[in-house]
């Protein structure tokens, strides 16, 4: 049971919410949650980086322009790399990596800007003839 436990850590490490746990392993979230502080300490929580390589990486795999098979062997090198990338994940929370999406919606956030990121718009700027 506890190996159940420890792929859904995994799953909840890589963004699934305890919800889409409870879905896929029939286990009720309050009983993951028990388990997880139970067994990683009561910041388990804390301990998932959603700035981190992670989503840089499901940003690729996720890619439509990459071909199925670099999709695919992407995924297959964070599958045998985890426990890897988790201490890096766990080592740099408060180091935040932006992946391109997360850069696009803080230049239209932040600039209302919607053609491209914040680099280039100042660019434009500073080469732009009045």
């Amino acid at each position: 049971m506890s190996n159940v436990f420890s792929r859904a850590y995994k799953l909840f490490l890589k963004g699934y919410s305890l919800r889409a746990l409870e879905k896929i392993f029939k286990i009720p979230k309050s009983t993951l949650s028990y388990k997880f502080r139970k067994i990683y300490g009561t910041d388990y929580a804390e301990q998932r980086n959603h700035w981190g390589v992670l989503a840089v990486i499901n940003e690729y795999t996720n890619d439509k322009s990459l071909s199925p098979k670099d999709r695919q062997q992407i995924k297959d090198w964070m599958n045998q790399n985890f426990n890897q990338i988790i201490e890096s994940e766990r080592a740099n929370l408060d180091r935040p990596l932006y992946t391109n999406r997360k850069i696009q919606q803080i230049t239209e956030l932040e600039c209302s800007y919607k053609k491209g990121d914040w680099k280039s718009l100042f660019e434009n700027t500073l080469t732009s003839t009045y």
